[in-house]
């Protein structure tokens, strides 16, 4: 289950029309509380697409901003409980690439940008070998 502020979903919906038609891409930064499988998402943290030459429907993370983003969210007494992306003019739904870089113990936020709007939004968990739809709470 996610728990995350209003607030940060404005914010992912705000960078994905500023992005658009550009996937655009970034860490969730919170506490997990393992026991119970609940992720509670304090702040975002966008970064830079690296995929430039498929923008438009892929992203990529350059390792140097992991990196990055795990000391700032260390400083701060947070962890990276997820990943967010925007998909430009397709579904909230995960790829079959997304599929493939996907970790256990995180949160997927996939926000829907249909011509430059943001619409529609969902988080998803990796169970087993593929996407199930979380459990989100808004706080």
């Amino acid at each position: 289950m996610l728990k995350i502020k209003k607030e940060l979903i404005k914010q992912i919906a705000d960078q994905g029309e500023k992005g658009y038609p550009y996937e655009i891409c970034g860490f969730i930064l919170g506490k997990i509380d393992y026991e119970s499988n609940i992720r509670t998402a304090l702040e975002i943290y966008q970064v830079e697409n690296q995929n430039k030459e498929r923008a438009n429907d892929r992203f990529e993370i350059d390792p140097k901003d992991y990196l990055k983003v795990e000391e700032y969210a260390d400083s701060k007494d947070m962890q990276i409980i997820g990943i967010y992306h925007t998909h430009p003019d397709h579904p909230d739904r995960p790829s079959q690439t997304d599929l493939m870089f996907a970790q256990p113990d995180m949160s997927y936020i996939i926000m829907s940008v249909k011509k430059g709007k943001a619409e529609n939004w969902r988080s998803w968990e990796l169970v087993g070998n593929r996407f199930e739809k979380e459990e989100v709470d808004i706080i």
